[in-house]
């Protein structure tokens, strides 16, 4: 759909507002027109989520050029692409495959740490949103992703309801958060007996929107799906083994991750400790000097929310974080008790007071325990 006079005038309010945080790549109309969309309008709530995002794309993630890079972190090798073009049947949308039931989730999150696992993940989000964005400077419509689920081989066990309530969680929130209205709906294909279950304990974990934009086909879904987008869109091993068509989409098949590269550490005998009880925060700060390295391995006993701030050179007296310049993203739900310690680094621009910081805001009772090893060099 094109622009009305009412979205453009929300749009140019929109931008004024955020104006000094956003970059030529991410400033186009309909970029903003999804979180005006996302949020109902309500500039009060869209603002601080924007500039989170916006924040978050100017970090040393480098979000607006990597969709332009290779595709090539280790994670890459095992969860496979699935984005495959135009839809050619539902307008202005872009099709992206999720081999759902195949993929190894419980492989990956016991290999790699939520935040290695995010950075995979972004490439392939950023991915969608520039064929969005090419798709929209083309057609001057607003366009999004149709996202097909293929649960092909879920199974319903233990590691199912873990990945639920915790890692593909969390990975399904940050994806509401930063990417605003990119999908146009969640079709789930192939799906088993047993979705109902598997759909009871997901739902209530996902934003009202996303819940909102899914779409389980029955039994002839190989039918319903080709009402959505050409064959060439969709992969080709849903073909018989003895038909050629009608699907010619050539994905490749997801790779297990092998169980002897899983996590077998422990929390370091040197490591520190931190306790953040229920709805609070807390933070450890590091002094460190322009271009040192500052690294972290992080141990948790639940759900944690992160963040690394610079620090103001004469205090404010202040504990509100908005008053700092942030310089690592900060990351709303990372999943724990930690499979995986979340390890990084981060080259200080500055020299500085950085603050770690932990949120523990959406625990009722639970006491957040951290294990932690800071290092400068």
């Amino acid at each position: 759909m094109s622009i009305s006079e009412t979205d453009r005038v929300a749009i140019n309010e929109l931008r004024e507002e955020v104006k000094e945080h956003l970059t030529p790549y991410y400033d186009t109309d309909f970029n903003l027109l999804r979180w005006l969309k996302g949020h109902d309008y309500k500039m009060d709530i869209i603002k601080p989520k924007l500039i989170n995002h916006l924040l978050f794309r100017k970090s040393d993630w480098e979000l607006d050029g990597l969709a332009d890079k290779p595709r090539d972190h280790p994670v890459h090798h095992h969860w496979k692409t699935g984005l495959t073009g135009e839809s050619g049947i539902v307008p202005n949308t872009i099709v992206n495959i999720e081999q759902t039931g195949a993929n190894d989730y419980w492989g990956m999150l016991q290999s790699y740490p939520t935040n290695e696992v995010l950075r995979a993940r972004v490439h392939d989000l950023e991915s969608m949103l520039k064929s969005v964005m090419d798709l929209e400077k083309k057609t001057n419509q607003q366009c999004s992703v149709i996202y097909i689920m293929d649960l092909t081989g879920i199974k319903f066990d233990k590691h199912t309801i873990t990945l639920l309530t915790g890692g593909l969680s969390a990975i399904s929130a940050f994806m509401a958060e930063h990417y605003v209205e990119l999908v146009h709906s969640f079709v789930l294909v192939n799906v088993p007996a047993f979705i109902s279950a598997i759909w009871g304990i997901a739902k209530p974990l996902l934003p009202e929107r996303t819940r909102n934009k899914c779409n389980i086909l029955g039994s002839n879904w190989r039918v319903e799906v080709l009402k959505m987008a050409e064959g060439r869109c969709l992969p080709s091993y849903w073909n018989d083994e003895e038909d050629d068509g009608p699907f010619t989409a050539p994905i490749e098949k997801c790779v297990p991750f092998p169980e002897e590269n899983y996590y077998k550490g422990k929390v370091p005998e040197k490591a520190d400790h931190l306790a953040v009880s229920a709805g609070k925060t807390g933070f450890v700060e590091v002094e460190v000097k322009t271009g040192q390295t500052l690294s972290w391995e992080i141990h948790t006993n639940g759900h944690f929310a992160f963040a690394i701030y610079e620090l103001p050179l004469v205090p404010n007296n202040s504990d509100d974080i908005s008053n700092y310049t942030r310089v690592y993203p900060l990351f709303s739900k990372i999943p724990g008790p930690t499979m995986v310690p979340c390890i990084d680094k981060l080259v200080c621009p500055s020299s500085a007071t950085y603050r770690l910081w932990f949120g523990n805001q959406h625990a009722w009772f639970h006491t957040l325990k951290i294990d932690y090893v800071v290092k400068v060099e």
